[in-house]
């Protein structure tokens, strides 16, 4: 396993040596890992030797569910309508088009009063049933509409001094990303950004991992929830590598930095960023460090039994290791990709067998990393669900979900799709989203769910791929951002 980015007398070995190294060594570093980690969740200073396993019972989440306004305890009032039908407001909005037309009259055609420049405030004294707002412009009554200006406040200063040197935690110069490093990485954004960002853990898997969830926002304030998926399979590590370039992005700038003069804080607070990483740790070491990846002898012979049985039946032509490079199954073998309950039962069951990739599992949402994302949509109901994979630069909406969720979905796919400059898929998933976790959000849940295919080369991605990764991502949190706080 990686040894170069674990964690020894509770400190941060600053060495990034890459080595496998020897698994009783391993076993006393993520001892102290867990013990490192442990102290920063926990807020306290050193404590006695705790194993890794304790991590499993930190699954409480940290931040308050944001509760529904209650008027028998102080919530909000009901709100008037006046007799033109407009929702009575005394609230300042923002113009988030090019140009916005300030008329007469709530209809398009009605006389214009003048052309007002993104970012103009308005005074707005009523939210009107048919598109149109009112507001109070230039000392007198006028009407604009309401799908071109936003809520949310827009700075004056439109840009920000970007620089990737400041992005120094989460090392992009290596081919693998393992659960190593992102357990040494989170200690660390922890430690340098802990005032605006929340860890907790939602689950363990079968290997003893622990499956992380990073929370950037104030959830007491926002309003709206973006849930974020990478490492879902082993294989597709790279989807972990940008989830975690992503957090630290945000985080570093979260205090300066904006998008089109839309803070990132104000983003945070009104649509707060939930964040797992890497789903699937186990199948992530596997794929990187083939049997080293594990020291627990049953997944070690499940492992050499799935290979023999499917070289023997002609399932592959791979050694051992490349098997293993390839695998997206998690440690039980089963395809996270197919295990959730969303058409399930229509999956092609002469998978039926645990394997590196394909098999659906027991049942629908038997396995620990499946049930930490239903628990996770379960303490929190979000607004959006984006799961990473790779490959192909596409972006899917569209699992049979019925309107106006597939439109809301398609909306957002493609203001998404646009900033990235990645395709949309405008047909429906069909079989290939049986099981998916995004299927499962959005025809059983009722919650938009996109898949974002990263890169265009063969899963594992190559290194050379991620900066134009990174470059086609870097503001499309924030585009999904506005897209749910501004949703009517």
């Amino acid at each position: 396993m990686n040894s170069g980015n674990v964690y020894q007398n509770d400190e941060v070995n600053p060495e990034r040596t890459g080595e496998i190294s020897d698994r009783g060594v391993m076993n006393r570093k993520l001892l102290c890992l867990g013990i490192c980690i442990a102290a920063v969740l926990c807020g306290c200073g050193k404590e006695s030797p705790k194993a890794n396993v304790t991590l499993k019972e930190m699954s409480k989440y940290e931040h308050n569910v944001t509760r529904q306004n209650d008027p028998s305890q102080g919530g909000t009032a009901e709100p008037v309508v006046d007799s033109e039908g407009f929702t009575v407001t005394d609230d300042t909005v923002y113009v988030m088009s090019n140009t916005l037309n300030v008329r007469t009259q709530p209809k398009p055609d009605a006389d214009q009063l003048q052309a007002v420049p993104y970012g103009t405030p308005l005074h707005r004294t009523g939210i009107g049933p048919n598109g149109w707002d009112r507001v109070y412009f230039d000392n007198k009554t006028a009407y604009v509409s309401n799908d071109q200006i936003t809520e949310l406040r827009i700075q004056d200063n439109r840009s920000f001094e970007y620089s990737n040197a400041m992005l120094s935690i989460v090392d992009t110069s290596r081919q693998n990303y393992s659960y190593d490093s992102m357990c040494k990485d989170l200690t660390e954004m922890r430690e340098r950004y802990g005032s605006a960002m929340k860890l907790n853990v939602i689950g363990t898997t079968r290997d003893d991992r622990s499956i992380f969830e990073i929370v950037i926002g104030d959830t007491s304030k926002a309003k709206k929830h973006i849930f974020f998926c990478g490492g879902m399979c082993g294989a597709e590590y790279m989807s972990s590598l940008l989830c975690m370039k992503q957090a630290e992005y945000y985080l570093c700038y979260y205090e300066t930095g904006n998008y089109n003069g839309f803070a990132y804080k104000d983003l945070c607070d009104n649509a707060a960023i939930h964040i797992v990483p890497m789903l699937n740790p186990d199948s992530v070491m596997l794929s990187q460090e083939y049997l080293s990846g594990t020291d627990n002898p049953a997944i070690i012979a499940d492992l050499k039994r799935w290979f023999e049985r499917d070289r023997v039946n002609g399932g592959t032509s791979l050694s051992l290791e490349n098997y293993l490079m390839f695998f997206y199954a998690n440690a039980n073998g089963t395809d996270l990709r197919k295990n959730f309950p969303y058409q399930w039962d229509k999956i092609d069951a002469a998978a039926a067998e645990p394997a590196s990739t394909g098999y659906r599992g027991s049942e629908p949402g038997c396995e620990p990393e499946s049930v930490a994302l239903i628990r996770q949509l379960t303490g929190t109901k979000p607004d959006l669900v984006v799961a990473y994979h790779t490959t192909g630069a596409t972006v899917t909406y569209n699992y049979g979900q019925s309107e106006p969720l597939l439109s809301e979905a398609k909306s957002i796919a493609k203001s998404v799709a646009t900033i990235m400059n990645y395709g949309v898929k405008d047909t429906n998933a069909g079989i290939a989203g049986y099981g998916s976790y995004e299927g499962y959000c959005n025809v059983e849940r009722g919650i938009p769910a996109l898949s974002i295919a990263l890169g265009n080369g063969s899963t594992p991605l190559a290194l050379n791929e991620f900066i134009a990764i990174w470059t086609s991502c870097r503001q499309s949190w924030a585009v999904m951002q506005l897209a749910v706080i501004n949703k009517r």
